[in-house]
């Protein structure tokens, strides 16, 4: 903002220019009053969709290892549900490097000394790798403790009985939903 102070909208021909500053964040309630008092135009972007967030997943662990039997990307999907484009990265980063730090700790605890890895020695992401502590865990693990809360109470209601959904997209409602 102190650099802000003086800022004229003319290039160094005297001629009219035009200053565009952009800024994008997930945490608008921390950004200084004064700051925001200068950026009148705010565009509210919505937290992805169910299938933006497969589509996220999929383009972030296009190029990493998965483990076939052990990764279900539909689940993963589901419980992601509230977070960022920005956070469902952090998450697929933290938990690719879960197989990384188990294979090192393993050749620590045999004495292996390692000059390189190669990647067929490390195994596959797993969808209980999402579940860490850092990145997206607590929101995934939350989610994750939800779903299974509503899929332990559907097993004892009909479908009729459930009032609560999320993730509706455009036009997939039904006239009879819209009541």
């Amino acid at each position: 903002m102190t650099l802000w102070d003086g800022l004229t909208s003319s290039n160094e021909l005297g001629l009219p220019a035009r200053i565009m500053i952009l800024g994008a964040t997930n945490r608008i309630q921390d950004i200084d009053e004064a700051i925001l008092r200068r950026m009148p135009k705010k565009f509210p972007v919505s937290l992805p969709s169910n299938s933006q967030r497969r589509r996220i997943l999929k383009l972030i662990l296009k190029d990493t290892k998965t483990d076939p039997d052990h990764f279900d990307i539909e689940y993963l999907t589901r419980v992601m549900a509230g977070m960022s484009g920005s956070d469902i990265k952090e998450a697929c980063r933290d938990a690719a490097m879960v197989p990384v730090r188990e294979f090192i700790k393993a050749q620590r605890a045999q004495g292996v000394s390692m000059a390189g890895v190669r990647p067929e020695s490390v195994r596959g992401v797993r969808t209980e790798d999402f579940f860490g502590r850092k990145g997206g865990g607590t929101v995934i693990k939350d989610n994750h403790a939800r779903h299974s809360a509503k899929w332990i109470q559907a097993k004892d209601k009909s479908p009729s009985d459930d009032d609560e959904y999320e993730d509706v997209e455009d036009g997939s409602l039904g006239a009879e939903s819209m009541e």
